[in-house]
């Protein structure tokens, strides 16, 4: 079986990483904004208690925030005196950014989260005083008590109490393994106070305890380093940034541009890196959903945070909600030093969910801004070929190369590979076949290239040793593989070795058993050993997976066949 367009798909940005705070070891202690989605029907408002809780617990589990509110906000309002329903109607309100959670937040008492909402509420308007107020009764222990201090220093500098700001962060810095993220902040308020020589020490100590910064502690650094006049120095740090997250190097030059620019400038937006910050560095699967929270904290703080947005579209991928992390993405503007990764991002997520065409222009767009990066236009070419359009694909797949010299990298063969699905698809072969040939002399051994080229030749029934033997060679790297399976078998049964084939097609069968094409298989290897009925059967149910036209009609063919024969 083929192992095509869909089985290769180029891997998001792994942005969790490139976001996650200096706390390393923590764990162990697009294009114009998106239109907005019209607000469904309120379906809880009737519902009696039970009813509106079950569906809050679904809509909750399945990621519809919205509903989940709603549904939750109604149980709640049918038994206030209970105080899980309140914890649930505040959490799920907090997720869908409802107007109740405010309200929610002063019922809940010390709860952390709570105090967190009513002193942003309060840092949001000024009332710095107040929100410190607020932020001393959190824990100073646990996860709280990571964030406590950064909380209290930035409200602290609202009020221009920079020395008891800095000091704070100071006596806070030696805590592990935080103790650099303290630093950076105590350097950032020095910072806003003028007090640049005081700021430069505490920057070193967070640069020094990260060699390969992460984007955010890049950006601060280079911004400190372009407002001294150290331009050099300043492009240096982003540049080294880039070359441990190549996914960011679309944004070089406008982070470059974007250095001389302070990173924070006033207390709300610092405690806005706090939140991402600490978003960033919690790493665990059952801190999703805190972390998403910690970043509606952010944005909230600060909207034109784009960093905390390209996290939370990880964590919706993460949460399987891909039309809501596109549209997180959709709201970072052109403008934004971020966008051209945000497009790639979003471009990859739609383009899973089969609507990457609407990205096309955008990355092409991109492509042309950017003439030394082949990535978007690598991406466009791949939607292209998913969506058939292969004389587009093959024309973009050939400007990817173009871009790439006569020395490509070793990443180049996924160009080959995808140009030459798009040659074969075409009735292009020879061009196909050079093109596979030349992926493997990039990347020998790649188990998806020596899949396509055993299939191919056992499909036009040509080179069969040498097919079994690249498919052979596939399965040793990639043994549980359904699609390298099947070719196997299918290339058994075209060498004539039907028990061989019948072992390996039902082993493929149970890796892939919803796919059409396998099962179709299966029974084409029944009807060459004389059992049409269980071949019949097999066709059928090989139709009832909904396989795509060209594949129905060959099953489809192989039934009239058998009819004819039997």
């Amino acid at each position: 079986m083929l192992t095509g367009s869909k089985t290769l798909r180029r891997a998001a940005c792994s942005l969790v990483l490139l976001l996650s705070s200096c706390a390393g070891g923590l764990a162990q202690t697009a294009s114009t904004p998106a239109a907005p989605n019209p607000p469904a029907p309120n379906l809880a408002a009737s519902m009696p208690l039970y009813a509106a809780f079950m569906a809050g617990n679904y809509a909750a589990g399945t990621g519809h925030d919205h509903e989940a509110a709603q549904f939750f906000d109604r149980a709640y309002s049918l038994d206030p005196t209970n105080p899980m329903l309140l914890h649930q109607a505040f959490v799920t309100a907090l997720l869908a950014n409802s107007p109740n959670a405010p309200a929610l937040a002063r019922r809940m008492g010390t709860d952390p989260l709570a105090l967190m909402v009513r002193g942003n509420a309060l840092l949001a308007s000024g009332h710095n005083a107040k929100a410190a107020a607020v932020f001393k009764t959190m824990p100073p222990t646990g996860v709280t008590g990571l964030i406590r201090p950064l909380l209290l220093a930035w409200t602290e500098a609202g009020e221009g109490e920079f020395d008891r700001a800095i000091t704070r962060l100071k006596q806070s810095e030696a805590t592990a393994p935080f103790g650099p993220v303290y630093a950076l902040n105590a350097a950032m308020i020095a910072e806003l106070a003028g007090r640049e020589a005081e700021a430069a020490p505490l920057y070193l100590i967070a640069e020094r305890a990260f060699p390969a910064p992460n984007l955010r502690l890049a950006q601060a650094l280079a911004s400190f380093r372009a407002r001294q006049g150290q331009h050099q120095a300043a492009d240096a740090i982003l540049v080294r940034m880039v070359a441990s997250h190549p996914d960011l190097r679309l944004a070089l030059d406008a982070l470059e541009a974007d250095a001389s620019r302070p990173m924070v400038e006033s207390a709300k937006q610092g405690a806005a890196e706090a939140y991402l910050t600490l978003a960033g560095s919690l790493d665990q699967p059952q801190q999703i959903l805190l972390r998403q929270l910690l970043l509606r904290f952010a944005l909230r703080l600060r909207p034109d945070l784009s960093a905390a947005r390209l996290l939370a579209a990880n964590l919706d991928m993460a949460r399987g909600q891909s039309a809501k992390a596109a549209a997180t993405l959709g709201r970072i503007p052109a403008s934004d030093p971020l966008y051209g990764p945000a497009v790639v991002q979003r471009a990859q997520i739609l383009a899973g969910m089969g609507k990457g065409a609407a990205m096309v222009p955008a990355l092409e767009a991109l492509a042309a801004a950017h003439p030394h990066v082949s990535t978007p236009i690598v991406l466009a070419a791949d939607i292209e070929r998913d969506a058939g359009h292969y004389a587009s694909a093959l024309r973009l797949y050939d400007q990817a190369l173009a871009r790439l010299g006569p020395n490509p990298p070793g990443s180049a063969w996924a160009i080959y590979y995808g140009r030459a699905i798009a040659e074969d698809k075409s009735g292009h072969w020879p061009e196909a076949e050079a093109d596979l040939k030349q992926a493997l002399a990039i990347e020998p051994g790649q188990p998806f290239v020596l899949n396509y080229l055993g299939y191919s030749y056992a499909v036009r029934g040509i080179h069969l040793a040498r097919a079994q033997s690249m498919i052979e060679q596939a399965l040793q790297i990639d043994p549980n593989e359904g699609a390298i399976i099947d070719s196997l078998g299918y290339v058994l049964l075209k060498r004539g070795k039907l028990a061989e084939a019948m072992r390996e097609q039902i082993r493929a069968v149970q890796a892939a058993p919803n796919d059409p094409e396998v099962n179709a298989h299966l029974a084409d290897i029944y009807a060459a050993a004389g059992d049409y009925l269980a071949a019949r059967n097999q066709w059928a149910r090989a139709l009832s997976l909904h396989p795509d036209p060209a594949e129905a009609a060959k099953i489809r063919a192989a039934l009239e066949r058998d009819d004819h024969g039997s």
